[in-house]
This record gives structure tokens, C-alpha cells and sequence, in this order.
């Protein structure tokens, strides 16, 4: 009996779990609006931005003054911010020959980096490709771009005169790669012969990427959940020391204390805007991918949809932090960021308790992953 007992209480919470999933109406319908009104557009935008830090690389080896270093590092941060509305994007054409790495592997590596530096061969994005992600993509070229133990002016100065050609050579042909990698994303969500688009909005006829329209909406909700969980655990509560679980290789470790190595874009100082730019792309999914919506035709959730909306919107209402988010947690002053983790936690909770069922999705293991 106790056993019996025992067994019913394991597996208790599954069936109820499966219970509250119910599948919404109308859902083929919702994958167009999310590709054509969400995807499309934040692809377009981050293709464009590729292709503007690539023209600007050039610019600013042509003539390494400081009013062009400038210009490049914006384009850099650009497109740093508009890769970042698509992290809940990584699926499908984004992580086929691991793009994703390719444009944003962490950290850099800094061996490699210095090894082209210093090497005498030609640097060209085929040269840089050959070596691997660790040399290439958005945070190698932040690497080569910005330095915090260094001025702005003494910055620019390694780019210039003959031993700053190198590393000016460096960043146009990393600059050009990325906008390779990044324009290959973009047209495979272009409405272009047989693209990914085509196939994730008919998803329902079954085609050679997706089985139905319940497994994209499957993968797409997993995804938005993990990068809520990102959000809030890895960019936010780690870096914050907030006592959040970080499986290692060998062994589960607790975070207890700060540390701002951890932040995001830590080098270039924008590690709250990277995470504004999460959750801009989540809201972006949500809201102009008529999920939202589609929650609010339904009695039962439409109180849902306008928590996740006030949330969202009370998120990006917080204000930049004057200071340096890596300053403030290097000087334990790390508590002037607490509003964004709670917040960016209330919300992560509400994707994972309501959202997720209420779109007929059951996260699994690997959604519950956002490493």
C-alpha cells in the first residue's frame, strides 16, 4: 500500500501538469502572424545592422580617426543588440552549422585572438573561419573594440599607424564574416523558394523540418522560455550572486557570491541593454506575433495575457543605470540592479507556469536548460 501510494504521488504532478495543457485554436494561423509580423522583421533588422558594422569596419580602416572608432563601436553595439531581440530565436536556421556560436560564442578566445594578431598571413574572414568561433563573431570583435583598463583615446591608438593595421585588418575581416553568418539566418526566414519561414508557417502540411504545427509551437515556446530563463538566471542572478544553481562539469555549484565577469558584454559595458534587447525580442514575439492576442480571445487566459504584458512593459520602464553595471557589482553596489531580477524572475515564472500550458506546450528537459 505504501508503495502504491508512494507511486501515485510520483506521478501525480506529471498528469496534472498534462491536464493543463490544452492546445490553442487557430494556431497555424498564429505561426504565420509570428513569422511574417515578429521573426521576419527582427531578422531584417539584424541583417541590416550586420551589414552597416561591415561597411562601417571599412570606413574606419580606411581612416582610423576617432570620430570613425566611434561610429564603429555604435555599429558593433548595434548589432550586438539586435542579435540579442533574437535570442529566444535559436532554432532552426540560427543553430544549423552552428551559426549561433559563430556569431556569439562566450568569452572569447582570447589565445586565438592573439594569435592572429600576431601571426604574418593574411587576415581574411576565410583565415579567421579556419580557426574556429572562439576567434570570431560579436565578442572577439568586442575583444579587438574595447578595453575598460585602457582610455578611449589610448584605444584608438592600437588601430593606428602600422602596428594598428593589423588589428584594423582584424575587425573588417571579422565584421565580414559575422554579416555573412548573420545574413545567412535572415534569408533562410526570407519568404524565398523553400525556406525555413515557408516551412514554419505551414507546419500544420508536416514538411521536412517540422512534423506539425504543435511541434513549432513546441519549439518556439521552449525557446522563449529559455531565454526568460537566461535572462533571469545567467545574465542577471549569476552576475548578482543570487545563490542560483550552475551545473559544472563534475558537480552542481551555488552562486552565492557576485561576479561581474559574468555580465554580459561586460567589456563593452552593456550588459543592461543586452538584456532590455531579451526582453525587447520577447515582448516583440509576444505581443507583435499576435500571441498575446490570441491568449485574449480566450476567457480563461485572458488575465494571463495582461499580466505578461504589464510585466513586460514595467521591465523595459526601469531605468539604465547610470553607472556601469559592472562597476556597481564590482563595488557590491550590485543591489541598484535587484528591480531587473525580480522582474525578469516574475516573468520567467509566468512563461513556465502559465504561458507554456496555456499555449498547449509541456517544457521538457532541455527547455528547462538555458545554458
Amino acid at each position: 500500500m505504501f508503495k502504491q501510494l508512494i507511486l501515485l504521488l510520483c506521478l501525480a504532478p506529471t498528469t496534472l501538469w498534462a491536464q493543463a495543457v490544452t492546445p490553442l485554436p487557430d494556431s497555424g494561423g498564429l505561426l504565420v502572424s509570428i513569422t511574417e509580423k515578429a521573426i521576419q522583421p527582427l531578422y531584417r533588422e539584424l541583417d541590416k545592422a550586420g551589414e552597416a558594422l561591415a561597411q562601417q569596419s571599412k570606413v574606419f580602416c580606411s581612416n582610423p580617426d576617432q570620430a570613425n572608432f566611434t561610429a564603429v563601436r555604435q555599429a558593433w553595439v548595434e548589432t550586438l543588440l539586435a542579435w540579442q531581440r533574437t535570442d529566444a530565436l535559436l532554432f532552426g536556421p540560427a543553430v544549423e552549422n552552428q551559426r549561433d556560436f559563430n556569431v556569439h560564442f562566450t568569452p572569447p578566445k582570447k589565445l586565438v585572438i592573439q594569435k592572429h594578431l600576431n601571426a604574418s598571413t593574411a587576415l581574411t574572414p576565410d583565415t579567421i573561419a579556419q580557426t574556429g568561433v572562439g576567434g570570431r563573431g560579436l565578442p572577439a570583435l568586442e575583444w579587438l573594440l574595447f578595453d575598460r583598463e585602457q582610455p578611449i583615446d589610448a584605444q584608438l591608438k592600437t588601430f593606428q599607424q602600422d602596428t594598428g593595421k593589423r588589428r584594423c585588418a582584424y575587425v573588417q575581416a571579422a565584421s565580414e564574416l559575422l554579416q555573412g553568418d548573420l545574413h545567412e539566418i535572415a534569408q533562410a526566414w526570407a519568404d524565398e523558394g523553400d525556406s525555413y519561414a515557408k516551412a514554419f508557417k505551414t507546419a500544420a502540411q508536416g514538411n521536412a523540418h517540422l512534423a506539425n504545427t504543435q511541434q513549432a509551437l513546441d519549439t518556439l515556446v521552449g525557446k522563449i522560455y529559455q531565454s526568460s530563463e537566461k535572462i533571469a538566471k545567467n545574465r542577471l542572478g549569476n552576475p548578482l550572486g543570487k545563490g542560483l544553481v550552475s551545473s559544472g562539469a563534475n558537480h552542481d555549484t551555488v552562486q552565492n557570491q557576485s561576479n561581474a565577469y559574468q555580465l554580459e558584454a561586460w567589456r563593452s559595458g552593456y550588459a543592461i541593454q543586452s538584456v532590455r534587447a531579451n526582453m525587447q525580442g520577447l515582448q516583440r514575439l509576444l505581443v507583435d506575433g499576435g500571441i498575446l492576442a490570441q491568449l485574449k480571445t480566450q476567457t480563461a487566459n485572458q488575465a494571463l495575457a495582461e499580466q505578461l504584458t504589464t510585466a513586460i512593459e514595467a521591465f523595459l520602464k526601469l531605468p539604465v543605470p547610470e553607472t556601469d553595471p559592472f562597476e556597481l557589482i564590482s563595488q557590491g553596489k550590485g543591489a541598484a540592479l535587484d528591480d531587473y531580477y525580480q522582474r525578469a524572475e516574475g516573468i520567467r515564472s509566468l512563461i513556465r507556469t502559465q504561458l507554456a500550458p496555456a499555449m498547449g506546450v509541456q517544457l521538457g528537459f532541455n527547455d528547462n536548460d538555458g545554458d
